[in-house]
């Protein structure tokens, strides 16, 4: 038994390290859901700024597609004045700072490129004339914000040919603006989309060239890395394909194939597993993705969980999507501190409120535990007073009162109650004996009375059960042999050999309680295993079968037995009967009765569809008792008898019998 000390110490430090636990829990819990849920707003509404900005961005890309159409149409690009088409180019660039270059490339692979390029000081633009009339020359001149020639060189050693260019190749199949997916820009060797137009002259003419505009998508890497998204999240825009079309990182970006070119590199070669993981965790790919639609993954990725969210753009142009990814540490960083401290602030208190349990305690401990010595020594009848501490609560001090009150009046009252209950405690000796002995008369006479009465109203129900039945299913088998049977002869006959088998299934109950279903099926077949050449088979699961199941049991397999004996397998040599049966989990028993003739049935077999005659009545009525289902069927091959029972279980009196008989 614990001490009132330990107990108060010990309720005092676990309530307060259940308050403080219970109250730690529901503030981490609660900031660790908000967390993880602004985690993934978070990781959504960059996504959502990420894909607006891209948007907007490619969103020149529209204006230089209309740019291109009214381009073709221009009679500009018809002329011949070079130098005016190419001022007409540098006064586009010069007033929409988001194109890269603009060009013209004939279907003689002539070219004209004006693009922006400062790799020559104090230049800020640069032509590209490709001429192929009367032979190929390719010259270069850089050009000032102003428009003056700052250097000009030859490099007819450069093979570029318009006509094989994306671009070129797309518009020369339609007469739309066509988009080209991401690539890398020829010249500047950077990534970008180009959008052109098929200029033609008419139908007859065919295509004179294209007109195009390049517009470098590097800005989007750039307004990726300017992202805040927590201390370790990062952001991306990947094809459909799987290209890393902008990343924080830029220089992940391109990578460099086997002959030594750049091209777009894929999520999973790049040195950031964490978006690797991010594209793989959507169910069916980045391709899954409708255009406009978010979605938001959780997955693994160096050891610790990443939130992310994927949007696809809503333009069917460029089947991007901005996928942005964070670890959870970085939102649930804090709260893993301030767990940290609620638990060493939950040490500190438990140990104050353990320090001021045991002072209290034992403040309260020494006058209780003085009150509790002199009560132990009242109750070994030792009323002696003994000194006490002094009680420095009104309560104990009045306890205290109270016990020298209580001890005084019981020094009194025994002395009073000794002599009489000396008095008192022998005579009860003396009647105590007395009525030990007769008790114990009594009971042995009551034991034995109830021991003979029970066997007498045990034996007297089994006798009236077993000769009641005996007695209603002899008189039944008599009455219906009498109302099938044409001749006293077979009345007598037919009820002889149920009565016999009835006779043979008591006697097999009568040594116990229950029957084994093996010993009962051979007790009624013995009669024909001698019969020459018949095959008998007897086959199943061991099943105990109970008292009050043998004699419907009995009947039905003498039944069939008789059956088999004058129409079926037992009629004559050569046939074949075979019976099995299989236990179920639940007690139930399925048996099947099989017969095989040598011949084709005939005489008054059963009729599964017709159940009139004394053997089916028979039969139903003893499944009946069971709680059976039987099935007979006659094939071309004899009969089939199946026999379900549900359950083996006691069913009382000889009611369906008598049913039947009815």
């Amino acid at each position: 038994m614990w001490s009132f000390r330990t107990v108060l110490t010990s309720a005092l430090v676990a309530l307060q390290v259940a308050a403080l636990l219970a109250i730690l829990a529901l503030t981490y819990f609660a900031s660790q859901n908000v967390l993880l849920s602004y985690a993934e707003q978070l990781t959504q509404r960059v996504a959502d700024d990420t894909t607006t900005f891209t948007q907007n961005f490619l969103t020149p890309a529209d204006d230089a597609a209309a740019l291109s159409q009214r381009l073709a149409e221009s009679p500009v690009l018809g002329t011949s004045d070079r130098p005016a088409l190419e001022r007409y180019f540098y006064e586009i660039l010069r007033s929409r700072s988001d194109f890269a270059g603009i060009f013209y490339g004939a279907a003689d692979g002539a070219f004209l490129y004006v693009s922006r390029d400062r790799s020559v000081e104090g230049a800020e633009y640069r032509i590209k004339r490709v001429a192929t009339q009367p032979d190929r020359s390719v010259e270069l001149i850089y050009l000032t914000a102003d428009f003056r020639p700052v250097s000009r060189r030859r490099d007819d050693a450069d093979t570029y040919d318009p006509r094989t260019r994306p671009w070129y190749v797309k518009a020369s199949t339609t007469r739309d603006v066509v988009w080209t997916d991401p690539y890398i820009f020829f010249s500047a060797q950077r990534p970008g989309i180009t959008v052109a137009k098929a200029v033609r002259a008419d139908e007859r003419l065919g295509m004179r060239g294209a007109v195009g505009i390049d517009i470098e998508i590097h800005a989007l890497s750039a307004f990726l890395d300017g992202l805040k998204i927590g201390s370790r999240g990062s952001a991306a825009i990947v094809s459909q394909s799987g290209e890393v079309i902008a990343h924080r990182d830029p220089s992940l970006v391109l990578a460099t194939d086997v002959s030594g070119k750049q091209r777009f590199a894929q999520v999973w070669e790049i040195d950031d597993p964490a978006l690797a993981q991010a594209v793989s965790s959507l169910p069916g790919g980045l391709a899954s993705v409708n255009p406009g639609e978010t979605r938001l993954t959780r997955f693994e990725a160096g050891g610790e969980n990443w939130r992310g969210a994927v949007k696809r753009l809503a333009g069917s142009r460029t089947p991007w999507a901005v996928v942005t990814y964070l670890p959870e540490s970085d939102i649930l960083g804090p709260i893993y501190s301030i767990r940290d401290i609620g638990i060493a602030v939950v040490a500190i208190v438990v140990a104050l409120t353990a320090l001021l349990g045991v002072l209290l305690a034992r403040a309260l401990t020494r006058p209780i535990g003085a009150l509790a010595a002199q009560a132990e020594r009242i109750s070994e009848g030792n009323f002696a007073d003994i000194p006490l501490p002094t009680m420095w609560t009104k309560e104990l001090a009045g306890t205290r009162q109270a016990m020298r009150r209580a001890t005084s009046w019981l020094r009194d009252y025994r002395r009073e109650n000794e002599t009489l209950a000396e008095r008192l405690r022998e005579a009860g000796r003396v009647l105590e004996r007395r009525v030990e002995e007769r008790t114990e008369e009594l009971a042995v006479a009551n034991r034995d009375l109830e021991q003979a009465n029970d066997n007498a109203e045990l034996l007297a129900h089994e006798l009236d059960h077993r000769v009641k039945n005996l007695f209603a299913i002899t008189a039944s088998l008599v009455t219906l042999a009498a109302k099938h049977a044409t001749t006293p002869l077979e009345v007598a006959d037919e009820a002889r050999g149920r009565i016999n088998a009835l006779a043979r299934a008591h006697a097999d109950t009568q040594s116990a309680r229950e029957s084994q279903l093996a010993g009962i099926v051979t007790s009624v077949l013995r009669p024909y295993a001698g019969i020459a050449e018949v095959q008998l088979t007897i086959e199943g699961d061991p099943v105990t079968i109970p008292s009050s199941s043998v004699t419907p049991l009995g009947l039905i397999l003498y039944e069939l037995a008789t059956n088999a004996a004058k129409y079926g397998a037992l009629r004559g040599t050569g046939g074949a009967l075979d019976v099995r049966w299989t236990a179920a989990g639940n007690g139930g028993v399925r048996m099947v009765w099989t017969e095989t003739p040598a011949e084709s049935p005939a005489g008054d077999v059963i009729n599964p569809s017709q159940h009139s005659g004394f053997g089916s009545v028979m039969l139903d009525a003893m499944a009946s008792r069971l709680n059976a289902n039987i099935q007979r069927q006659l094939t071309p091959r004899g009969l089939r008898v199946v026999l379900t029972m549900e359950a083996l279980e006691e069913r009382g009196g000889l009611r369906t019998v008598a049913a039947a008989e009815a």
